[in-house]
Parts: C-alpha cells; structure tokens; sequence
C-alpha cells in the first residue's frame, strides 16, 4: 500500500486539527506545513521550486491542502 503525504498551506493553520483528527491515526499518512518560501515562480517565468508540479500549487491556494500518494516501498523477493 502507498504512503499520503498532506500538505497543508501557511495561511491554512485552522485545517491541521482538522486534518489531523481524520488522518492522524493512520501510519501511512503524515502531514506537513508547506516549507517553501517566497514566490513559486521567478522573474524569468521558471519555477522557483521543481518539487511539486504547477498544478499542486494551484490545488493547495484554492482548496488549502493537498493529498500526494507516495509509491509504497518494494520489496525483493527471493
């Protein structure tokens, strides 16, 4: 099974309760506060951060979070 990571926007605080109470108890979901800083794009049009791409930066300003599933870890078989 994959892991959820949500990311949760600086100017959100109110939803981490929220969004802890539902997910909190689940080991394969952790949530975090977005860390990055300053604006997503540069003057030149770049992204300033590759990390996520632009979409998620659109779902986090519009809806104040973001669920990203993580591929779960794969094992060796022998």
């Amino acid at each position: 099974m994959g892991r959820y990571l949500i990311i949760i926007a600086r100017d959100r605080p109110d939803l981490l309760g929220r969004l802890a109470v539902i997910y909190g108890q689940k080991g394969e979901v952790e949530i975090h506060f977005d860390r990055r800083q300053g604006q997503a794009w540069t003057a030149r049009g770049d992204r300033a951060d590759r990390r996520a791409p632009p979409h998620h930066d659109a779902v986090l300003r519009k809806q104040g979070f973001l669920v990203i599933r993580q591929p779960g870890l794969v094992t060796a078989s022998h």
